[in-house]
């Protein structure tokens, strides 16, 4: 019995990933990743704008300056999610179950114990960490705060990221999103509870983003005990060996070192931007959720297309890969295009939103329209990593990583600052993006060269 419904657990995976039609597995892949992403920039707005509502610009300062440290989190369970997923796809294409089962068990302990260990890292070290991130006497207690109550659902908030992604990887975005929804949904309804009826402040803000990684985190365990197809979380498939942890690792590396970067570059702005003044951290905050909307929804469908582009590699259907690296490119481009303009248009509305000084809203403004310039690019960017990683070549999309977030954009953002002060360090990032977009898609197009000269080998 067991072995007929592997049979055809493996059956249904082959009809989504082998023969539907590329233009509806698109959509059934990418509509509820892209929705996933848009419930996570939600949720990344809720907490600064129901803090916002209180008119305290030291608050919104102190959770803006505390954002590297929790994206440390949303990098470590990217690496392990995205790794996972690549490779529970390749294993797919393969036929191999077992791997299937050891892939998704491993990645989900694996992820649950490194937010153990991060939760207390930051718990140890938290003092020096908020010198670190540039916090000033006017929002260092309101960091602390924030920071000590996030870092209780440190494990959580991993789990969810990890799960998410092993879901997608067997065609359950629809699951995927769901999980991810029903966290920010009540996040969203506790925030003004708390932060403004019951006046907790920037405690509230935390407690409420708990709350809703802990409902989240049920509802993904329910998932794997009950519904799951192929995928587990069962200890007795949980291993270490057979190349489960490095290749998980070393294919997931990119994703969780691009976040990690950007964390780490967001340090050194706001160390950059304090010297200006706490106003400037704050407008550079609430712009960057405009571009943010544009980045991450590109990103939602590049997070979509992985599972088909790692199936199709595994298979060696190079006919289809083909077709949904062409489609993907273009449905980005034409996504970007029509954002960046909506963000434009709207910048006003949107700075405003969260805060209402004058100074910061005519900063805010400027900032946007420099930091959209790029928008329509950054799908593109996003499928290259998405392509690398998908055909198991680890270290292009490690350099790739590198490229926008380190090697090009750190000497850049010190370099323009000393040069042009603020908006130096406005301009640098949309700098860093044309570079490194323009070296990336010579390293994509090198590579999938070399892999369809030899398409018996792995």
């Amino acid at each position: 019995m067991k072995s007929n419904d592997n049979a055809k657990k493996q059956t249904y995976n082959n009809e989504i990933f082998a023969t539907e039609s590329i233009w509806r597995l698109m959509g059934k892949m990418c509509v509820p990743a892209v929705m996933t992403i848009l419930i996570m920039v939600i949720y990344n707005m809720a907490d600064i704008y129901f803090i916002g509502q209180l008119n305290n610009k030291y608050m919104v300062t102190a959770i803006s300056l505390c954002m590297p440290i929790t994206t440390v989190l949303s990098a470590l369970g990217s690496m392990v999610g995205t790794g996972a997923s690549s490779c529970i796809s390749v294993a797919m294409g393969r036929g191999d179950t077992t791997r299937v089962k050891s892939l998704s068990s491993f990645a989900f302990y694996f992820a649950l114990a490194l937010g153990v260990i991060y939760a207390t890292f930051v718990f140890i070290l938290q003092n020096p960490l908020l010198t670190l991130i540039g916090t000033s006497e006017n929002t260092r207690a309101f960091s602390q705060t924030y920071l000590s109550i996030i870092m209780v659902g440190a494990p959580l908030v991993m789990i969810n990221t990890v799960s998410g992604q092993v879901l997608r990887s067997e065609g359950a975005a629809t699951e995927a999103m769901i999980g991810n929804t029903l966290g920010t949904i009540l996040n969203i309804v506790l925030d003004p509870i708390f932060i403004l009826t019951l006046d907790m402040g920037v405690a509230g803000a935390a407690i409420a983003t708990v709350i809703g990684n802990a409902s989240s985190t049920i509802f993904y365990l329910h998932y794997f005990l009950k519904k799951a197809k192929m995928v587990t979380i069962h200890p007795k498939d949980f291993t270490m060996a057979q190349g489960i942890a490095i290749g998980v690792l070393s294919i997931g590396l990119p994703s969780g070192l691009s976040t990690l970067l950007n964390s780490l570059c967001n340090i050194f702005e706001n160390n950059l931007l304090v010297a200006h003044g706490d106003e400037y951290v704050a407008a550079m905050s609430v712009a960057g959720k405009g571009s943010m909307i544009i980045t991450m929804l590109q990103m939602g469908i590049a997070m979509g297309v992985q599972p088909i582009l790692a199936y199709s590699y595994g298979a060696r259907n190079w006919k289809r890969m083909n077709e949904t690296i062409k489609k993907t490119a273009g449905l980005t481009i034409c996504i970007g295009i029509a954002l960046t303009l909506l963000v434009r248009l709207f910048s006003r509305e949107l700075v405003t939103a969260f805060l209402d000084d004058p100074e910061i809203i005519t900063l805010g403004i400027y900032v946007i329209g420099i930091s959209t310039l790029v928008g329509p690019l950054g799908g593109v960017y996003q499928l290259t990593t998405t392509f690398l990683q998908s055909t198991e070549k680890a270290s292009y999309a490690v350099l790739v990583s590198l490229l926008r977030q380190g090697l090009i954009f750190v000497p850049a953002l010190y370099i323009m600052d000393q040069l042009f002060g603020f908006k130096g360090i406005v301009w640098c990032q949309p700098v860093a993006t044309v570079i490194s977009f323009i070296l990336a898609l010579a390293l994509c197009i090198h590579h999938y060269r070399k892999i369809r000269k030899s398409p018996a080998s792995l």
